[in-house]
């Protein structure tokens, strides 16, 4: 099982904190598209842009920022947590 935790505004947009999915030697590409299917909302709308990550996301493989390791072709494992910071609004 991979754990994948929401934070701030995709945490209200899903209405939940958590959500665990099993798979294995998945990229996190891949891995967001299972928890859209999984939680019937678009989440890759939510981070994703142009196959880029929306500027002010954060995405965390065991603590590591994929921005730097492989971006959404980082490779996700049975036993990994990942941590999802939507873009920040302020003002």
């Amino acid at each position: 099982m991979i754990r994948i935790k929401f934070y701030s505004l995709l945490r209200m947009f899903l209405k939940q904190s958590e959500i665990e999915i099993d798979a294995d030697k998945i990229s996190v590409f891949a891995l967001l598209q299972k928890v859209s299917e999984k939680t019937k909302k678009d989440i890759i709308s939510e981070v994703i842009d142009a196959e880029q990550l929306i500027q002010g996301t954060i995405i965390l493989v065991n603590g590591r920022n994929i921005y730097h390791l492989e971006k959404m072709n980082t490779i996700v494992r049975n036993g990994d947590k990942l941590d999802i910071f939507p873009p920040g609004g302020g003002g």
